[in-house]
């Protein structure tokens, strides 16, 4: 993958967003020229949109709205076209005999070019067409490079479930960023530990509307994308956490691991934790055997952690 110069604006990065939601990351010829002709236009010249070769579909605005349609061939009509329950056999005329396809590569190439990332490196594929893994990649503040993962689709269920499902298998090793193609409205409210899941609109440069900007991301990551109406948002790495209005930030990768730990069981609904296995898991010694040991040196954390007859949980 290599370092992009492309620029778009602000609509035809909209146009990609509505693309990249849809379950094939395709679009009909007609759909593109009937209500997108300039920015179809404009990404079809920049290479992030290519014709599929060998594959035809039209825009049924009978049955599917502006969904694509294939296309068969007719013998008897002696072309292409589609069968609509309601209307029968609809002919297809020969410029419409054409599917657009998102050309992910690039499309990843654009919105990482102003990240110092690993773009030499062909991104790893983790799930066909929806989900990819970058590397590690440096953000403005961070002394540690963070891996980034892109997705889209996320606003499909069982493409959610997938995708929590591979955050099983290859878990974090304490923060990933997971950047969405898709509009921000539709991201999954639901947290997933370990991984600030943030949409690429909401950290873009204003001017392309695509290209992320590297102090808008650190900021949002640092702050958690959380509902801010919640009574705790954490940031995904657990080294910012806010209760009840009041934020609380920890350093230490060790502690970090305990708050992520702790805001799991909370957020799932079931606060109360063994404090041994709470420590065990954050990698602390057998020296380390409480709380007041793992936070040694401050006190603030008594203020939002309950620690008593070895167990711990967050109250509010």
């Amino acid at each position: 993958m290599t370092r992009s110069s492309l620029k778009i604006d602000r609509r035809a990065a909209k146009l990609i967003r509505t693309i990249a939601e849809t379950p094939s990351g395709r679009i009909s010829h007609s759909a593109l020229m009937s209500y997108y002709p300039v920015q179809g236009d404009q990404l079809v010249k920049a290479g992030l949109l290519k014709p599929v070769q060998g594959e035809r579909a039209t825009t049924s605005l009978v049955d599917h709205d502006d969904e694509p349609v294939n296309l068969i061939w007719s013998a008897e009509h002696d072309g292409y076209g589609y069968f609509s329950p309601n209307a029968g056999w609809i002919e297809a005329n020969a410029d419409e005999l054409v599917t657009f396809e998102l050309q992910f590569e690039q499309l990843i190439a654009l919105a990482l070019s102003g990240l110092d990332c690993p773009l030499a490196i062909r991104p790893v594929t983790l799930s066909p067409g929806l989900l990819w893994e970058i590397g590690d990649c440096r953000l403005p503040g961070r002394a540690k490079k963070v891996p980034f993962w892109i997705a889209r689709g996320l606003s499909n269920p069982k493409i959610w479930q997938d995708f929590k499902a591979k955050t099983q298998t290859r878990p974090s090793p304490g923060l990933r960023v997971v950047l969405s193609l898709g509009p921000e409205t539709a991201l999954p409210a639901t947290p997933v530990s370990g991984h600030e899941i943030v949409a690429i609109e909401s950290v873009a440069n204003t001017g392309t509307g695509f290209l992320v900007d590297a102090n808008m991301l650190a900021a949002r990551v640092s702050l958690g994308t959380g509902n801010d109406e919640a009574p705790v948002v954490m940031a995904a790495d657990g080294g910012v956490i806010t209760v009840r209005g009041k934020r609380y930030t920890f350093s230490g990768s060790k502690q970090k691991a305990v708050i992520r730990h702790l805001f799991g069981a909370w957020d799932s609904g079931h606060p109360e934790c063994s404090t041994a296995a709470v420590l065990e898991n954050a990698e602390y010694s057998d020296k380390v055997n409480t709380l007041g040991k793992a936070f040694s040196g401050r006190d603030d954390w008594r203020e939002f952690i309950e620690e008593k007859n070895g167990t711990c949980r967050i109250y509010v």
